[in-house]
């Protein structure tokens, strides 16, 4: 994996040509990915699913993520992200169903690991009656379902814990999982801004 090429862009996302994933990595080359975030609708209220990081991930174990996200290889275009989906949660998704949300650049680093990408957002509806999930057991440990209001509180530091659901096996019935905002994969302000304004533009 580490030897896949990447696209590798400017700040102004203008093309420079293509390097190794562990080069992007290590020198901080920017690059694209593919984000996909499910939300289902219960009643009146919208909740998102994150996917819990496999213990084993190099970067960011057991933090709740996107629900489904990768790189971009080179010459590949945001549809071809949607392997996505099917290789981490089993489920088939058609890229005519996804919801675009914005490309937003985001930046992280940490010892040995520079991260710069243009992260193509997508949002999709899932409104399966039971949850049709089969994990990449190396890259998804669960599927949390978390309420937006809820989520949004947890995020404004009105509170400082919150419970989601597990819902690998149900909607309804799962374990009940409490966390803050540390155990969430980090973020901008803006991506997650643009993400439920997104929610609620869509669903509201």
């Amino acid at each position: 994996m580490d030897q896949e090429l990447l696209t590798i862009f400017n700040e102004e996302r203008q093309i420079l040509g293509t390097r190794s994933r562990a080069e992007v990595h290590t020198h901080g080359y920017w690059h694209e990915t593919f984000h996909c975030w499910f939300f289902r609708r219960e009643a009146d209220k919208i909740y998102l699913l994150f996917q819990l990081r496999a213990a084993s991930k190099k970067d960011y174990p057991l933090k709740l993520d996107i629900t489904a996200a990768g790189h971009l290889l080179a010459g590949e275009t945001p549809a071809d992200g949607i392997r996505e989906i099917t290789e981490e949660l089993g489920v088939v998704v058609n890229y005519d169903d996804l919801l675009p949300v914005d490309i937003i650049p985001v930046s992280f680093e940490m010892e040995g690991f520079i991260d710069r990408e243009f992260c193509h957002i997508y949002l999709y509806h899932y409104q399966a009656p039971i949850p049709g999930f089969v994990l990449q057991e190396e890259e998804v440990a669960d599927v949390v379902s978390v309420e937006i209001n809820t989520l949004t509180a947890l995020l404004s530091g009105e509170k400082p814990r919150i419970n989601g659901l597990s819902c690998v096996r149900s909607f309804s019935s799962g374990q009940l999982i409490t966390f803050d905002e540390h155990d969430l994969a980090p973020y901008t302000h803006t991506y997650i801004t643009k993400l439920l304004q997104a929610l609620r533009q869509y669903q509201i």
